[in-house]
């Protein structure tokens, strides 16, 4: 048992770590766009799943309503996403991701590939395969643990 729990704060912190490396591969872009990290994880997220209200974006970011209701201050007055209430219920408010703010997304993802195929092309094709299967097993066995560890209703 001593052995998994070595492992956990070992994949835990290499994962961590892992995080940091890809931000800081961005940092430049999200400077030049004057955006925030967390601005760029709500862009993000509207361009993962469109429209959404303000309500369901703060469960997507795990955050406070105040907080988003701040990143979409700033990102609306960047213009990178426009809110618009809901025609038929106008305490609804979602929030759209406007041209100028995906290709802000796109940017950084793009930067994340470049600065990841630079490290892949020190992996021979069987690593990067390995690599890639172990990845996506690791995720798929996630998200079974955390539909199991999280009611239904909470699981976005």
């Amino acid at each position: 048992m001593e052995g998994l729990l070595e492992l956990g704060q070992e994949l835990e912190e290499t994962i961590r770590e892992i995080n940091t490396m890809m931000y800081r591969s961005e940092r430049s872009i999200l400077f030049e766009a004057r955006i925030s990290n967390s601005q760029f994880n709500a862009l993000l997220k509207l361009k993962e799943f469109g429209s959404l209200t303000m309500g369901e974006l703060c469960k997507h970011l795990f955050t406070a309503c105040s907080t988003v209701t701040d990143l979409a201050d700033r990102l609306e007055r960047g213009g990178l996403v426009e809110r618009i209430r809901d025609v038929k219920d106008r305490r609804i408010v979602h929030i759209n991701l406007l041209p100028k703010g995906e290709e802000v997304v796109d940017a950084v993802i793009r930067e994340r590939q470049v600065f990841l195929e630079k490290i892949m092309k020190t992996y021979s094709e069987e690593e990067s395969a390995v690599l890639l299967k172990t990845l996506v097993n690791l995720v798929n066995r996630m998200e079974k643990e955390e539909k199991a560890y999280i009611p239904e209703t909470q699981v976005l």
